[in-house]
């Protein structure tokens, strides 16, 4: 009797079998049934003209995806066969899924973004700080378009203080890729605060420009930083990972780009008002609390016990110097008379009154030492009287 399997026995079998043989596989179809889960897995059906078969793009790897599936999209996928044993379904778990056509297109990407991220041009160390409050930014795009609209009314109405330096540029065809080199050259040498680069959605082939080595490496050797707006926000070029920062959207660049608005600068003036004049309150009310000290009772009477006691050192100053003086008075007094009376005794003519006399010839009084023998004539004077003599001769004391 032929073996008889459980449902799950048979199961088991289907799936070893499918996903050891069919685990890596390239399959070609269109989308449909597309549903994006709020988990991050996308659930959908690939059909051809005879057949369909289940898929799953799990959250990790759609995030690695750099185009947005739709309903009818014809794409290129790869991937493994699993099987859901619960159900009995068996899908495809896919890894990795392009647009279909443009194969080409999407092997230069691959091989240009992988080359760069060896290279290190995708490294966050590298990226340039934005200023918070940029004066002067630079815009390239193309001159027509809501791009160029809504990135400067984005600015306009966010800081309208910055200046906006617009260089009008080739976004697409065969001249763009150059052209936006030279754009970033340009606005680079008007020395701006930033630069924003971008264009609005398109294609693969529309955004190709910015999927250029050309332009990947003008980005990475300008100086200014730069603010990468390609496409919408599921687009992805090579610009935005070279791009110091990358904006889903061109009016998200501008965004970006003041982070600062003119809102909250006069938020931040009226806060810093606000604080000087409550600096100021208090400054002015401790300068009062000191001009009050000072006109104070306290100070008042301060003021007056100082000047008592400056008064009372003049006093005492006044007392000593009235005492020095009279000891110098009573001192000088002293000298005086004692001059007086040296004076006094020492006045030749004070023997007169005594009864003697003196020798005089002319003005000059003869000494007790000297000898009247050279003289001729000369006075004697007396209290009362003077005589003129003429000297006969001179005798020694001896013979008296």
């Amino acid at each position: 009797m032929q073996n008889i399997l459980s449902i799950s026995e048979l199961t088991g079998r289907i799936k070893g079998t499918l996903e050891s043989n069919f685990d890596s596989i390239v399959i070609r179809g269109e989308i449909s049934n597309y549903k994006a889960h709020s988990s991050g897995h996308k659930y959908f059906s690939l059909k051809d003209e005879g057949a369909q078969i289940s898929c799953v793009i799990w959250r990790s790897a759609a995030s690695k995806m750099n185009f947005s599936p739709e309903n009818g999209m014809k794409v290129v996928a790869e991937g493994g066969i699993s099987v859901f044993a619960p159900r009995g379904n068996y899908q495809i778990n896919i890894t990795n899924m392009k647009p279909d056509g443009l194969g080409e297109l999407y092997l230069a990407y691959e091989k240009l973004k992988n080359d760069l991220e060896e290279s290190g041009w995708f490294n966050h160390d590298l990226k340039k700080q934005i200023p918070n409050i940029p004066l002067k930014i630079g815009i390239s795009t193309s001159p027509t378009g809501a791009a160029v609209r809504d990135i400067i009314s984005t600015i306009k109405r966010r800081f309208n203080s910055a200046e906006i330096v617009f260089r009008p540029t080739i976004v697409q065809g065969s001249a763009s890729s150059n052209d936006i080199v030279n754009a970033i050259k340009d606005l680079s040498e008007k020395k701006p605060d930033l630069i924003i680069i971008g264009r609005g959605g398109g294609s693969i082939e529309d955004l190709w420009a910015y999927n250029t080595y050309e332009v990947a490496e003008s980005i990475f050797n300008c100086e200014i930083p730069i603010i990468s707006g390609v496409g919408h926000e599921t687009d992805f070029t090579i610009a935005d990972f070279v791009s110091d920062i990358r904006a889903a959207t061109p009016t998200a660049a501008a965004e970006i780009a003041t982070p600062k608005t003119k809102d909250y600068l006069n938020d931040i003036l009226i806060s810093y008002n606000s604080y000087f004049k409550d600096k100021l309150s208090e400054k002015i009310k401790s300068v009062n609390e000191i001009i009050e000290q000072f006109t104070g009772e306290r100070v008042k009477n301060s003021i007056k016990s100082r000047i008592n006691y400056e008064v009372q050192k003049l006093d005492n100053l006044e007392t000593l110097m009235q005492g020095n003086y009279a000891l110098k008075f009573e001192r000088i007094k002293n000298k005086l008379n004692s001059l007086n009376q040296t004076i006094f005794f020492s006045n030749p003519h004070r023997p007169l009154e005594k009864g003697y006399a003196l020798l005089k010839k002319g003005d000059k009084i003869i000494g007790k030492s000297e000898s009247i023998k050279s003289y001729k004539e000369f006075d004697i004077l007396r209290l009362n009287e003077t005589a003129k003599v003429k000297l006969a001769k001179v005798f020694p004391k001896e013979m008296f």
